[in-house]
């Protein structure tokens, strides 16, 4: 009997199959061989397994360095920057604003800025990227690059020296990001391996920005680029592989440098302006029935900048449709738009300008000289200019505007109520910026700079609430929906 023919062959084709699966084998333990014995220099990273304890420390501990040493270089750089807004805001507000002393000089100043943002955005094609948009690229790639250097500062800067009610975060953190994602570049093309320089980037950032060391290691934490199954995988020669409980340690020494930074070139040349540090809420136990509207007035806000922002997407789309991205109508009329509002409203409630954090100080010293219409009033227009800006082409971060807001309405609310202000303040700023951000973690993260350890039980119910209140559909739905 003639047997089929595939069951003759097949025993037969076997072992050449092995036969020809050994030699790959054979050469990918080799590889791997060479990977573990490359004879090129390294930083901040093994390309080989550590052998014995002391390896294992002089490899760790070379790491935590190179972290808190690109943490400190960070610290610097956020202060050098944050201090330059800070000058050339107070140059053209108190300098030129002084001496002409015109009553609708934020109108006529708010309406040039717009103009001067959309004539630089139309001609350099560079504008702010959102903190959010950064952090998920580099989560993405590992990796985050800008268009050159000069340009993506001018871009960072105008929107805040003009007034716009913008944060720092956004345009600091792509700038320190992109900058020691091309150093770490330039270090593995001469064959060092500094892999590590990148990783820690987020988290110094956000460090020397709030100045809190926790913010950064949970952004860090966040924003890590993907790495498989978290596990310890050997190494090609071009790249590495942490754990991520090794990426939290270099996340936090990265962190405690940039802190670090801050605060001893803070000391030497003088404090920059930063988030205010409030008391401790002193309310009784009856007064803590005034965390309900609190609440609801802080999910109000969340409503307010969630449709404002849905708005004027929608607008801002709509100037785009109606010519292309080279158009210079349809690229500056949007921001002079956007400052035309924005200064006129300040020409009654100048608040609703800025960053927030400096006037955060100033109503924590004198809000009770205040009307509570005004205060009310200032947050939640803060809580509609903020996306406003950031969608008419004042691009910058939502942390530095939502928290001045929060702490303004909450003032407000004290005010009218005559409850404890620090008990409203603390939580009607949690909640509403947890409301925006939608990360209750990283909001305490950044709050425990503003508001004492014993109101902790009341920050994490307002961030939780906050964060887990649902929107409506078509306040975040995609405008081209």
């Amino acid at each position: 009997m003639v047997r089929p023919t595939r069951n003759n062959s097949a025993p037969a084709r076997e072992p050449d199959q092995k036969r020809e699966a050994a030699p790959a084998r054979r050469r990918s333990a080799t590889t791997r061989k060479r990977a573990f014995t490359d004879p090129r220099p390294y930083v901040g990273d093994a390309g080989r397994a550590p052998q014995g304890a002391i390896d294992v420390a002089t490899v760790t501990i070379g790491m935590v360095a190179l972290a808190l040493a690109v943490g400190f270089v960070v610290g610097f750089a956020v202060f050098c920057v944050m201090n330059l807004s800070t000058w050339l805001t107070e140059l053209l507000w108190n300098g030129a604003g002084g001496a002409l002393n015109v009553p609708v000089f934020p109108l006529i100043v708010c309406t040039l800025g717009g103009a001067i943002i959309g004539i630089w955005t139309w001609w350099s094609a560079d504008r702010v990227r959102p903190l959010e948009d950064v952090m998920a690229e580099f989560k993405a790639t590992g990796s985050y690059r800008t268009n050159g250097v000069a340009k993506p500062v001018i871009s960072f800067l105008l929107p805040l020296v003009f007034g716009g009610s913008v944060g720092f975060e956004a345009g600091l953190t792509g700038l320190i990001t992109a900058g020691c994602c091309w150093i770490r570049d330039k270090l593995k093309a001469a064959g060092l391996r500094a892999g590590a320089v990148g990783d820690v980037t987020i988290a110094a950032s956000m460090t020397a920005i709030f100045g809190t060391p926790l913010a950064g290691i949970v952004a860090g934490a966040e924003s890590a680029p993907a790495d498989g199954n978290d596990v310890l995988e050997e190494p090609d020669v071009n790249d590495y592989n942490m754990r991520r409980g090794a990426k939290i340690v270099l996340y936090t020494a990265a962190a405690f440098g940039a802190f670090a930074g801050i605060a001893v070139f803070s000391h030497v040349f003088g404090a920059s302006h930063g988030l205010p540090r409030f008391g401790a809420i002193t309310a009784s136990y009856a007064e803590l029935l005034w965390v309900v509207p609190c609440i609801a007035l802080a999910y109000l806000m969340a409503l307010l900048f969630h449709g404002s922002s849905r708005f004027f997407k929608d607008v801002a789309t709509r100037f785009a449709s109606g010519g292309s991205s080279t158009d210079l109508p349809s690229v500056v009329i949007p921001p002079v738009i956007a400052g035309v509002v924005m200064g006129a409203i300040a020409c009654f409630l100048p608040y609703v300008l800025f960053p927030g954090e400096a006037q955060s100080e100033e109503l924590m010293v004198g809000w009770s000289a205040w009307g509570a219409a005004a205060l009310l009033g200032t947050g939640l227009l803060k809580a509609v200019v903020t996306p406003m800006c950031l969608n008419m082409g004042w691009m910058g971060g939502v942390f530095f505007p939502s928290i001045f807001a929060g702490v303004s309405a909450g003032f407000g609310l004290a005010a009218i109520t005559g409850a404890d202000p620090m008990l409203m303040v603390t939580v009607t700023t949690t909640a509403f910026l947890a409301g925006v951000v939608r990360k209750p973690l990283l909001v305490l993260a950044i709050l425990f700079l503003c508001f004492p350890v014993e109101g902790v039980l009341w920050m994490g119910l307002a961030a939780v609430i906050g964060a887990a209140l649902p929107l409506p559909r078509i306040l975040v739905a995609d405008a081209t929906e």
